[in-house]
């Protein structure tokens, strides 16, 4: 396994998740990485336009564990779910505030091309590409009344 490009935090926050990880936490993951629209007859959906940077981490466990994406293809959303406090304290994933990351994601690659970092680019094209396809994608159905 390769994690060239990622830091040894985010490494080591998606060690420990994995470690952590049971049945009851695979369920978690798909609960907490997923939002339940009123009316939708308790079918949640991934939307990565209104995501806590917990939930975009839970996903990305949830993508690895079921071999649908690879730890190399992860580092760059692992980047994005780290959220640096002014403090300087906790570097943990925020569970508060509900960030639009597809949004972010084009406002980086704006960055990248006005930098001229073209590898950057490439990077979080991909990572767009990706959210794309999974966008709206049925994570479970909430059944309790």
């Amino acid at each position: 396994m390769n994690i060239s490009g990622i830091g040894s935090y985010a490494a080591s926050l998606v060690a420990a998740s994995r470690s952590s990880a049971g049945a009851s936490a695979a369920s978690a993951s798909a609960d907490s990485a997923a939002a339940t629209e009123p009316g939708s007859g308790g079918v949640q959906k991934t939307d990565f336009t209104q995501m806590t940077h917990q939930q975009l981490f839970d996903w990305i466990n949830s993508k690895i564990a079921s071999g649908e994406m690879s730890f190399d293809e992860s580092s760059t959303f692992i980047s994005m779910t780290v959220s640096i406090p002014v403090d300087g304290s906790s570097l943990a994933p925020d569970n508060t505030q509900k960030v639009d990351f597809m949004q972010s994601v084009r406002s980086g690659m704006e960055r990248a091309l006005q930098t001229n970092d073209t590898d950057l680019f490439a990077r979080l094209q991909s990572a767009l590409q990706t959210m794309q396809r999974f966008q709206g994608e049925v994570r479970g159905v909430d059944i309790t009344v």
